[in-house]
């Protein structure tokens, strides 16, 4: 299967939240790095995030842009998102993300996800106060460098 395809089927799976058929598109080992709900590695916890994900958000990913090379695919996209009643304090409002994403594939399917975002925006959008904005934002930056500096041992 072309690395395109399998990149359309997932994201075709993400938008019906069908779990089974967007696990199928990973490695058993894949590693997910998602800005809002961290790394995620192996089957069993991407299916634990891929649940937490379509509770909490009816959302569909829309692709503008595809770059592709032998072993990676990169992708310009927007997500429109309703958070749901399963985050009380944000249920009902509406989140519009402009981002970008990596695949990295193995044997056909994808070894490894990250994407990139401006998280403050998802903040802002969801209504967070200056304070709250920080706090968030310097947790993230924390565990941004935390990754990195043990990926890197």
């Amino acid at each position: 299967m072309q690395y395109r395809a399998r990149v359309e089927e997932f994201i075709g799976a993400y938008n019906r939240k069908d779990i089974s058929c967007a696990l199928a598109c990973f490695t058993g080992d894949a590693v997910y790095r998602d800005v809002t709900y961290g790394t995620h590695s192996g089957q069993a916890e991407l299916k634990k995030m891929f649940r937490r994900m379509f509770r909490e958000a009816d959302a569909l990913w829309s692709v503008h842009t595809w770059i592709a090379e032998a072993q990676r695919i990169a992708i310009e996209w927007t997500i429109d998102s309703q958070i749901t009643d399963a985050v009380a304090q944000s249920a009902g409002k509406r989140v519009h993300l402009f981002a970008m994403g990596l695949f990295e594939f193995r044997d056909g399917r994808i070894a490894r996800y990250r994407e990139y975002l401006d998280f403050g925006q998802v903040l802002l959008q969801l209504g967070a106060s200056p304070e709250s904005l920080h706090r968030a934002l310097s947790k993230q930056i924390a565990r941004t460098l935390n990754e990195r500096n043990h990926s890197a041992r």
